[in-house]
């Protein structure tokens, strides 16, 4: 049987330029060139030329950026 929706934590990026996410996350700062959320256990930051916030729901948050510079990815919690 087919799934309707997107029932586990999925992280996605299209040509660099879009970053979509469907999960818990909270959100926790932006400006015009970064933005900063915890997603399931990890810390997420996203550097840009550009940051724009286009869907910011409970469990779904997509972001389109110009001139990717980078994406911080570090799980939280694991202390080995």
């Amino acid at each position: 049987m087919k799934k309707l929706f997107q029932t586990e934590p999925l992280i996605e990026l299209f040509n660099c330029n879009e970053l979509r996410l469907i999960g818990q996350y909270k959100f926790l700062e932006a400006s015009d060139q970064h933005c900063a959320f915890q997603y399931e256990q990890f810390y997420i930051r996203v550097k840009a030329k550009k940051v724009h916030i286009d869907v910011l729901k409970v469990e779904e948050l997509i972001l389109h950026v110009e001139e990717l510079e980078s994406i911080d990815m570090r799980k939280q919690g694991d202390t080995r």
